[in-house]
């Protein structure tokens, strides 16, 4: 990671019956930095802490070795795209983008020089003219990035920027942003609840839960090991069980009740272990192939109990031989597998969990 630009450290705020409690995270030089979490977790309320918005009840706050706590918020130096971009509707684009301006003592010319070179960094150029009011959810987005920017900013947050965009349009618009932040090297710090979003976006990731941060460090860490079991469900994993820990001389498994899992993991016999297994980390066996070894220890006989066909994947929810619950694996995997193993409801077949990624989770 580059040096350590934006730095939160223990931060609380009330704010009726809501809190955050000891936040504390970091954000290096150049980095684009994701907060990720669900909506009412308090992503917005940490956003307004930053830019002054919000007073902290304790903590510190420090931007490039400053300690900006108590600076007002025109002294921050910092770029904000909020959710719903507040342009001005009776001003044209161009002194939408100008507008952050006015406040600096600029050259005639210098501000001029800045709205040119960001429309054209953004591919406005052809509309600067026309009202903000006749722009789709696209356009405004890219003049607000260009007003955030046009101050030169020493930071640039954005709060939630996709929310209001068509589906459709989302994905090229994160390409085009990452291009634009990349491009005048600028520190990013970007919230949002869509867990794509933040995976295409972010090189590091925190995750926040109930004005709780639980979790931060580079994004595949947060998606391959989540810490919490309240993680892992926010980011949509599915199979989560507790057991307890045996020992045996070939490793450790876990007790679920009605089966045991091989974790990789040197656990306490004894202890009450939580664990999650990714639905895209259970595999389907074919009959009469050769197990790998990293598979073979965690192999179930069952059948489909359900089958679901998504536009991009597929799901199916298993039911080990002998279990007591309505299923116990929700397994996905591509479209094609469903042809090439013929799978059906009712169907009985053999899965097996990838060991070395199996996620043990803390209280």
């Amino acid at each position: 990671m580059n040096d350590t630009y934006l730095q939160i450290e223990s931060l609380n705020l009330s704010l009726d019956k809501f809190s955050l409690r000891d936040i504390s995270l970091s954000c290096g030089k150049g980095e684009y930095h994701v907060l990720l979490g669900p909506t009412g977790s308090g992503k917005s309320s940490l956003m307004k802490c930053l830019l002054g918005f919000y007073a902290v009840n304790k903590g510190t706050i420090y931007l490039n070795g400053k300690d900006i706590s108590n600076e007002l918020p025109e002294r921050r130096r910092m770029g904000y795209v909020p959710q719903n971009y507040s342009l001005f509707p009776h001003l044209d684009v161009e002194r939408n983008i100008k507008f952050g301006l006015y406040s600096k003592r600029n050259s005639s010319r210098e501000p001029d020089l800045i709205v040119d070179r960001l429309c054209e960094m953004l591919r406005i150029q052809h509309f600067r003219k026309r009202k903000v009011r006749n722009l789709s959810g696209g356009e405004k987005q890219k003049v607000a990035i260009a007003r955030a920017l046009a101050i030169q900013p020493d930071i640039i947050l954005f709060d939630e920027p996709f929310s209001s965009i068509d589906e459709g349009a989302k994905r090229n618009l994160w390409v085009e942003l990452k291009e634009i932040i990349n491009e005048v090297e600028i520190t990013a710090f970007h919230i949002t609840h869509n867990l794509e979003e933040a995976y295409t976006m972010g090189e590091r990731l925190s995750v926040i839960i109930n004005g709780e941060l639980l979790q931060s460090g580079p994004k595949w860490e947060i998606f391959e090991k989540p810490l919490t079991e309240s993680i892992a469900k926010y980011l949509n994993y599915r199979n989560i069980f507790s057991g307890i820990a045996e020992k045996h001389e070939e490793g450790v498994s876990v007790n679920i009740g009605h089966f045991n899992l091989w974790v990789p993991e040197k656990i306490p016999a004894g202890n009450r272990v939580k664990l999650c297994i990714r639905q895209q980390d259970i595999k389907i066996i074919k009959e009469g192939s050769p197990i790998k070894n990293s598979l073979k220890r965690n192999v179930f006989s069952g059948k489909i109990v359900s089958v679901f066909h998504l536009p991009e994947y597929c799901l199916i929810y298993f039911k080990v031989g002998g279990s007591p619950q309505r299923y116990d694996f929700e397994i996905k995997f591509p479209r094609y597998l469903l042809e090439r193993h013929n799978l059906y409801q009712g169907k009985r077949i053999q899965v097996a969990l990838w060991e070395p990624n199996i996620i043990l989770l803390s209280k």
